[in-house]
This record gives C-alpha cells, structure tokens and sequence, in this order.
C-alpha cells in the first residue's frame, strides 16, 4: 500500500465508555508526561520486564489465531530489536475467550480506569490484544461509520506514579481490526497488505509503549525536495511508505532508547539541549519541532523534540475553574525547552519548523504532534492556525551572533556521551510582541 493513510490513535475508552478525560499526547518523544498529582514533567514509562501481554483466542481476518499471534510478536519485535535500548515482549497466552461484537463493551468496562487497582484474570488482562475478525467489534465500540476506516486502535488505560521521579503504566489496550486483511477489496470493505497492516501495528504498539508521534522529513508528505524515506520515523502521523516505516528510523530509536536507556546508550549518543524564544529572545516559544540533522546525513540521521514537550498543553483557568489538563509538568522554565537525545558522534545543525496545522493531513488531534493541536477532554484546544513559524522563514536555524537571514545555521560538534547545552538557544526571526508567556506561537 503506497497511498498515504492517517495513522489514528484512539483512546476507545473515551470514545465507546465515555470513561477517560484528558488524553494528551506531548512530543517527539514520550506520549505521556507527569503532572498535577504525579511526577511532574517525567515522562511515563512501563516498568515491567519483559512487557507481557495477552491475545486474542479468535481470528484476524484471513489469518488464524496462530498467524495474528505472530503478527503481534513481529511487530513487537521491531522495537525490542533497537540496540541502544531495553526493552522486550512476551506473549503470556490466551485471553479467557474470543473477544468480539457480543463482549467487546464488557471487556472494556473490566479496562475502565477506575478498575486499576486489581490485575485482570479473564477475558481482559492487564495488556490486552483484541483480533477483530471482521470489523465488527470496531463498530460496536466506535459505530458502523468507522468499520472500513479505522485499522486498529491502540491506547494505555491506567497509569501510577510514585509521585516524586517515577511515572508508569499499568494496563494497555490493542484492537487489530481484520476486516482489512478479509480477501476482499471494494469501496464498502477495504484491503490492505500484510505488510502495510504490519507497519500500522508496529506504529500502534509504538504508542503502547510510550512514543508520541514525530515529525522528520515533512517534504516526504508535502511532495518538497528535502525528502528521503529512511529518515521518516515509523512515528510519523501519515503512512506514507510500508516498508520504509516499519524499519525504524533515527528519530524513532532516539526517542525509545531515552524513555528505556540500554547500558550503553548514554556513553555512546550525545545529546542538544536548549530553549525556542520569540523575537525579543526572553519570552519561551511553546509548540515548534525542533530537529538536530547530522551535517554529512541530514535527511537520514534527523531526531526531532518539540519545543516545551514537558511543559503542560493546559495549565487551566484560575478565573474560570478549569482544572487543565492532568499532563505536563508547570514549571513555567520548561516552556519552551527541547531535548534532543541519541544524536550518534558528528557535527549538527539545529533547525525549528512549525509543526505541520493545515490541509488534509493536518497533525492535530489523533494525528498531533507534541502538546499543540494534541487532543483532550473531548475537544482541541489549540488551534492549527497559531502554528506556522513567522514569514519570511519556514525553517529557521540555530546560529552563533545575531542574524537576520532565514538560512544562516551554525554547525555543532557531537561527540560520544556528550551534551551540549551551553549557546543551544534558538531565536526565531521577526515575531509579533507577545501577549503574554503563554501564546503558542504568532
């Protein structure tokens, strides 16, 4: 399948129970970050090795239960097999039966998050793998209308913290809808390949485990020049190629290898660090993709972070008495902040772009990218229009002095276990003043 599909996250709790509120992706990076009541501005993580999980006793389309069981364990294997990072899979057995039109309400409301405290036993588990053998369950859960569009769903359910440094997951969800692997391909039911089946998996299971969506190569989706495929993470919001984003790309081991270090990483990565300012070059600029590129490789060694990815998308109203969001750390110096770590030893440039807000395949709400245009509480609170980068730069770089160009950028040396912090702030050029600290962009 070489046509471009959205790769939609779903938290099917809210959607079919109406059970969770304020589901919010952040960054380039972690999908989910601490806040009020947890620990604020840590990324959370699952603390269990290996991940267990459990599967489906039914079939998946054409595919037995034996062949979706591997399906499962291949696309779980592409992250586990990332060196720089720690994690592993395994299949723990059975569910307590074939999920399915009839049961898949009751097993959701055996995942409701107010259930969190007692481990699962039956015929929903703590990291539960639903095969939907023909759409069917997808159109009890979310209605008929989105059968033969929505490929699978995948979400985290539960979360604990320690309150101080520690932030996990307790219980995951995946639904692999079948009706795409069925044989049949019409306009009323849809076919898709193994392989392009596969790559939504691998994506999917990206988000269970704590990756948020990420944005590298642009022109890739937009038809520019600076395009080549084996930057595009498997994190990107669009499919836009099977078998160049079921392989991982820098940005994707990146962004795993920091939320499940291996030994190695932090000894043999370096790392950028450093803040996004308005014109003025004192108030933080929030919600702008910030890429280091390696100099001899830049459109394949390319790790992404959003501008204030720990920071919260909604701080809440102190005149009208809206909580906010139950994500992000408040710690007003974290705005604007970026954090770019797995860059292997070389020199680098540092360039910020607008996270991409407009047209069909506009990354807000299931498709967003970091805390602007993510979805929560039902809604979208920021709006794709405050995103673009001021004219006349589409991207603009980090340079050394003052400057006025849009092109201008300053090469970094990276070396082996080395962070780099110190002159890592970039300016953006020709901004408006600013309202307040708290405006996303112009």
């Amino acid at each position: 399948m070489n046509t471009r599909s959205r790769l939609r996250r779903f938290s099917p709790l809210l959607l079919a129970l109406a059970a969770v509120a304020g589901i919010t992706a952040y960054a380039a990076g972690p999908l989910f970050v601490g806040g009020p009541g947890a620990a604020p501005g840590v990324p959370y993580v699952w603390t269990i090795s290996p991940l267990t999980y459990w599967t489906d006793q039914g079939s998946l389309g054409t595919l037995n239960n034996a062949a979706a069981n591997s399906l499962v364990a291949q696309a779980f294997q592409v992250w586990q097999e990332i060196p720089t990072a720690s994690i592993s899979f395994q299949n723990a057995g059975s569910l307590g039966g074939d999920v399915n039109a009839g049961n898949i309400l009751d097993v959701l409301s055996q995942l409701d998050p107010s259930n969190c405290g007692n481990p699962l036993t039956g015929i929903a588990r703590d990291r539960t793998i639903i095969y939907d053998v023909d759409g069917s369950a997808i159109a009890a859960m979310l209605g008929e209308q989105n059968r033969n569009t929505v490929l699978g769903i995948s979400s985290t359910v539960c979360f604990g913290s320690d309150g101080v440094s520690s932030n996990y997951y307790l219980r995951a969800l995946a639904l692999l809808n079948g009706r795409f692997l069925d044989g049949i391909d019409t306009l009323s039911n849809p076919e898709v390949t193994l392989t392009g089946f596969k790559a939504v998996f691998i994506h999917e299971f990206g988000h269970l485990i704590g990756l948020d969506h990420a944005q590298v190569n642009l022109d890739c989706l937009t038809g520019g020049p600076a395009c080549d495929l084996d930057g595009v993470p498997t994190m990107f919001p669009i499919l836009i190629d099977d078998l160049a984003m079921s392989t991982p790309a820098a940005d994707d081991i990146a962004a795993l290898s920091e939320l499940y270090p291996s030994a190695s990483f932090t000894s043999s990565m370096g790392r950028i660090t450093g803040q996004v300012f308005f014109s003025d070059g004192v108030t933080p600029a929030q919600g702008f993709n910030v890429i280091a590129r390696r100099t001899n490789d830049p459109l394949v060694t390319a790790v992404s972070n959003v501008s204030g990815f720990l920071f919260t998308a909604d701080a809440g109203n102190p005149v009208y008495p809206w909580p906010g969001s139950d994500f992000g750390s408040r710690d007003q110096d974290l705005i604007g902040y970026y954090d770019i770590p797995g860059l292997p030893p070389g020199n680098y440039t540092v360039e910020v772009e607008a996270i991409n807000g407009t047209g069909e395949y506009a990354f807000v709400g299931g498709s967003s990218v970091g805390p602007i245009g993510a979805s929560g509480w039902g809604f979208q609170f920021p709006l794709p229009s405050l995103l673009p980068t001021p004219p006349p730069c589409t991207q603009e770089y980090l340079v050394s002095g003052a400057t006025a160009s849009c092109t201008d950028k300053t090469e970094i040396p990276i070396a082996a276990g080395q962070t780099v912090s110190t002159g890592a702030d970039v300016i953006l050029i020709g901004t408006p003043p600013r309202d307040d600290a708290w405006e996303d962009a112009p």
